[in-house]
């Protein structure tokens, strides 16, 4: 695939030239893309799962419950608590949402832990990887780079559990209505509450009151670039107040909505 580079429109605003930007490639409902030159961040649950990569020579650092891992490549499951100890060290974090069709494929990937990846697993990646990082991808081709990267774990790694065949169904149900509650759900299903709430947390890893958080967060990506404050933001994505998302933002993702809607610190790309 040739790659398509971004004009010089897109280049970095003055006052932040000396340095790169992070980046942000929203896939539609499944996913997002995230690059930075540098993070280093406490412990985070996010509800995503993420295939993470080295866009250098230099590893990263996975820290979970007090043991530190180094690698180039890795899978994280969702709402696994970990820190990430990547300074100077640019990385391509492809992010899967529970939205998406491959997110209970990852769970299934690494339940409970991380798996690591040798890195040369994504050699033929390399010059998409390089174009994500450095923000000057063609976003019309960032969905296909999305799919080919988060093809190449299942490729190197067996999952570890079984998938529900009633995932599709259960998925399609939360999309569908929004206001879906978990006697709907079993009503749907043909089971009881507790079976249904059981569903919820084996296929996706969360509560019912948890996907509909976010599903509001998506809410959220979609409306943090815009002209609106983070209050009138709050509002239209169901927050209760501006506090209430900001909590729910910083605990998911580890920063707040303030630092992710800063053009002088994120560059975001809508990808179709």
């Amino acid at each position: 695939m040739g790659l398509k580079y971004r004009e010089q429109e897109n280049a970095l605003p003055d006052n932040a030239a000396h340095r790169p930007l992070d980046n942000v490639y929203i896939v539609g409902c499944s996913g997002f893309i995230y690059t930075a030159a540098s993070i280093v961040s406490e412990e985070t649950r996010p509800p995503s799962a993420a295939l993470i990569v080295s866009a250098g020579a230099a590893p990263f650092r996975i820290t979970v419950k007090g043991k530190a891992l180094s690698t180039r490549a890795a899978v994280i499951p969702p709402f696994l608590a970990r820190g990430l100890g990547a300074h100077e060290v640019p990385l391509v974090c492809f992010h899967i949402t529970p939205g998406s069709p491959r997110y209970a494929g990852f769970r299934a990937l690494a339940p409970g832990g991380v798996a690591l990846l040798e890195r040369d697993c994504f050699q033929e990646l390399d010059a998409s990887l390089e174009a994500l990082y450095q923000g000057r991808l063609e976003p019309a081709l960032a969905p296909a780079i999305y799919e080919q990267a988060l093809s190449v774990p299942f490729r190197h790694l067996t999952p570890q559990a079984r998938l529900d065949p009633r995932e599709p169904l259960i998925r399609e149900l939360l999309e569908r209505r929004r206001d879906l509650t978990l006697t709907d759900l079993a009503r749907e299903l043909g089971t009881s509450y507790f079976w249904a709430s059981r569903l919820m947390s084996d296929v996706f890893g969360m509560s019912l009151r948890d996907y509909k958080s976010w599903q509001k967060l998506q809410r959220v990506f979609h409306l943090l670039h815009s002209k609106r404050s983070i209050t009138e933001i709050a509002h239209a994505a169901g927050f209760t107040d501006s506090a209430h998302l900001s909590r729910t933002y910083q605990r998911w993702f580890g920063q707040p909505p303030s630092y992710s809607r800063n053009r002088n610190n994120v560059r975001v790309m809508r990808c179709g």
